[in-house]
């Protein structure tokens, strides 16, 4: 039986008929993914239905700045919890580092944004689905069991919100694991390409709420509750205080970061 057409794009890649109408499994446009760890419904696929969210992307990413080794080693055991490590759809994406701030808060917070704009230009052009982290993300024991409806085109898997009652229409802070579908990705870089604004420049999580609030039409998931928090450790967006700049003191301080967790839940 052919499966059944629907209104995510997120699947569409992986099947396609031959010429005499028989349905198959086309290929991935990202030909680094793992195809035993994909597990498509074959049969009638509606809108309600849910499937594990790891299984709706065909990048994942991890932003990283290559001196901070220490963020590498642990977001890879973070991976490891949710058995992707191995995956070949995840790679490390070398963080920007910009000389100057511009009109950005800090030099990091205009890193953020840029490479986080940067992934998403890939996805875009490549007419991919993409999972963005921040090396800084830790999961929940049962996040790899989170099951995300089929229709969306932006994913909230951590965030801060100012009204948890109402996430659609409050703030958020916090962009540390953000789900887009290939249009999602498309729409989300042309609105970020054009952005106007006043003043200060907008960090990365500010730009997708102004984003969702001029297409209010775009379909949007937040995972309930977040799948992922920001775990304490040196900031590489924020200044750095006198203790993160003496290389002795700053070693002890990470250790005793590791050990105190920032988890809300």
């Amino acid at each position: 039986m052919a499966p059944t057409k629907h209104r995510n794009s997120l699947l569409a890649p992986f099947w396609q008929a031959d010429k005499r109408g028989r349905w198959k499994r086309g290929q991935p446009r990202d030909r680094a993914i793992d195809r035993g760890r994909l597990q498509f419904v074959l049969t009638s696929i509606k809108p309600e239905d849910r499937m594990s969210f790891l299984q709706t992307f065909a990048r994942i990413r991890v932003i990283n700045l290559p001196e901070r080794r220490d963020r590498r080693r642990a977001m890879t055991r973070e991976l490891q919890k949710l058995g992707v490590a191995d995956d070949p759809r995840v790679k490390f994406f070398s963080a920007i580092r910009p000389d100057e701030k511009g009109d950005f808060t800090s030099v990091g917070a205009r890193g953020v944004y840029e490479s986080q704009l940067a992934l998403l230009k890939q996805a875009a052009n490549a007419g991919d689905s993409i999972l963005i982290l921040e090396d800084d993300c830790t999961f929940r024991q049962d996040a790899a069991a989170y099951c995300s409806k089929l229709s969306w085109h932006l994913f909230y898997g951590g965030y801060y919100a100012s009204d948890p009652s109402d996430l659609h229409s409050s703030d958020i802070i916090g962009a540390h694991m953000m789900g887009f579908s290939a249009t999602g990705a498309r729409m989300v870089v042309q609105y970020l390409e054009k952005l106007e604004y006043q003043g200060i420049h907008p960090p990365i999580d500010a730009a997708y709420v102004w984003f969702r609030r001029a297409r209010p039409e775009i379909e949007t998931e937040f995972a309930t509750p977040p799948l992922a928090y920001q775990r304490r450790s040196r900031s590489d967006i924020a200044d750095l205080a006198l203790y993160d700049r003496i290389p002795l003191v700053k070693s002890l301080i990470n250790t005793l970061r590791a050990w105190q967790p920032r988890n809300p839940f």
